[in-house]
């Protein structure tokens, strides 16, 4: 079991020693270090945070018993980045990328026909990473589908009095131009949810230069084969909360929930809380390789807090 914890030695030495002071902090915060690579010429101050999610989001395991999968959706106006940063995780991060509108021409959970019973693109993709492009446009019968896909791991098709489930433990990265227009069930099974907005001109002439270097192309092809030895490096290691700090982890989360006025936490489910507050705490610690303090549940309360407020804020002066 030790020897199983151990980060993966499937590297030169010399990069092993990068990825060892990257998680010892010697470049600063990993989330931090780490983040900023991702999809680094998208300007404006809501995708540092974007970019953590990403990163948090990339470290989670395909584990239908903890089920510590996290998604992603982004809400904004065409031109705002939301497909950008799609099209570059497709690109770099091995996902597949679908237009809600077309999903009934691409089957995103099949269907079931004569004799023949269709798997679909969910149950092809089990275990990476599914882009789906104006959600809300989604046929009704893929909207449950993927919901079921993101909650559980897998989905049915029904074909007569016979249920046949297909395994599709997929991350999702959503875009809609309207939050308003996501069905409740299928928000709530988000973990993050962010507006984007278009950036001023002063902060566009600031990322020139970023954006040049990402149009020659090789910097994104490099930081992403990066990025992705990083995790593979962290191998199968999955963080505990030990009993020792268990207590503290508990009392972080009671006492958030009792004294964040800001939020209407009567409207918030269990999973998109309590759960997700621990989900990304996991990820936190998974980053550095070691168990789930109470520092890392602070960290992700405060993470899901500016979320929370934009979702189910209330408005303060009206009580």
């Amino acid at each position: 079991m030790e020897e199983e914890n151990k980060p993966s030695s499937e590297f030169p030495p010399e990069l092993i020693a990068y990825f060892t002071d990257i998680c010892n902090g010697a470049e600063g915060n990993p989330l931090e270090y780490l983040s900023q690579f991702i999809c680094s010429h998208l300007v404006g101050d809501e995708w540092i945070d974007i970019r953590k999610a990403l990163l948090l989001q990339l470290l989670t395991q395909n584990d239908t018993k903890k089920r510590m999968r996290l998604h992603t959706i982004l809400v904004g106006v065409a031109g705002s980045g939301k497909t950008e940063v799609m099209l570059w995780w497709r690109e770099n991060m091995e996902g597949i990328l679908v237009n809600g509108e077309l999903c009934s021409k691409t089957g995103l959970v099949g269907d079931a026909r004569g004799n023949r019973v269709s798997a679909g693109l969910l149950a092809d993709y089990d275990g990476h990473f599914v882009l789906v492009d104006e959600i809300d446009k989604m046929p009704i019968r893929d909207q449950n589908g993927l919901l079921q896909a993101m909650e559980e791991g897998q989905y049915i098709i029904i074909k007569g009095k016979h249920r046949q489930p297909f395994k599709a433990e997929v991350r999702v990265i959503g875009s809609t131009n309207e939050l308003e227009k996501i069905q409740k069930p299928l928000l709530d099974r988000f973990d993050f949810v962010y507006r984007c907005t278009m950036a001023d001109r002063e902060e566009r002439a600031k990322q020139t230069a970023k954006i040049v270097d990402a149009f020659i192309g090789k910097t994104d092809e490099e930081i992403a084969g990066m990025l992705r030895g990083y995790v593979k490096w962290l191998g199968d290691f999955s963080p505990m909360i030990l009993p020792d700090d268990r207590a503290d982890v508990v009392r972080a989360i009671q006492t958030y929930i009792l004294k964040a006025k800001e939020v209407e936490i009567e409207k918030v489910s269990y999973r998109s809380l309590e759960l997700s507050i621990l989900r990304i705490a996991w990820a936190m610690a998974k980053l550095q390789r070691k168990n789930i303090e109470k520092q890392d549940v602070v960290e992700a309360i405060v993470f899901k807090d500016r979320i929370l407020r934009k979702i189910y804020g209330v408005n303060i002066k009206s009580g």
